[in-house]
């Protein structure tokens, strides 16, 4: 199983913007795009309203954010976005993750205003790594923290 550490990458985010005081919390909400889609005209916007006013404070994780990438729902959910997420302004931090390729389709193709709140400079990219390289980037943290691990014979 290949992982990225996209989750572990976000809560210390979100720790490391409560201690700055840049967000009140600092906590994580994990979403994903289909949490957002409705299922009529209109619902899209209400999801993602709610959302946001859930997220206050706190970092906002949106995973398979890509799949916004359409005329309908998706779009509804990237208006209210565009409309409530400022650069600098309030006390939240989302964090759209994705397929680098369909990430930057989107961010072309949909509300103008989406591709200046979350700029390709400002991206970050995450490596796949499988179990064993998790291992190693395990022992490689614990040992530089002076912490010893047993081992044990089954």
């Amino acid at each position: 199983m290949k992982r990225t550490g996209k989750t572990t990458f976000a809560k210390i985010y979100g720790k490391l913007l409560s201690a700055l005081n840049i967000l009140s919390i600092g906590d994580v909400i994990f979403k994903t795009a289909s949490d957002f889609i409705g299922s009529y005209v209109g619902e899209s916007a209400k999801k993602t309203n709610a959302i946001l006013r859930s997220s206050a404070g706190k970092v906002l994780v949106i995973d398979e954010a890509y799949v916004f990438d359409d005329d309908l729902f998706g779009k509804q959910v990237i208006d209210c976005l565009v409309e409530n997420v400022q650069p600098g302004d309030g006390d939240m931090a989302v964090l759209l993750l994705g397929y680098p390729k369909e990430m930057l389709e989107m961010l072309r193709n949909q509300n103008p205003g989406l591709a200046s709140r979350f700029p390709e400079e400002h991206a970050f990219y995450f490596d796949d790594y499988n179990d064993s390289e998790l291992l190693q980037l395990f022992k490689y943290s614990i040992q530089s923290k002076g912490v010893k691990i047993a081992t044990y014979k089954v």
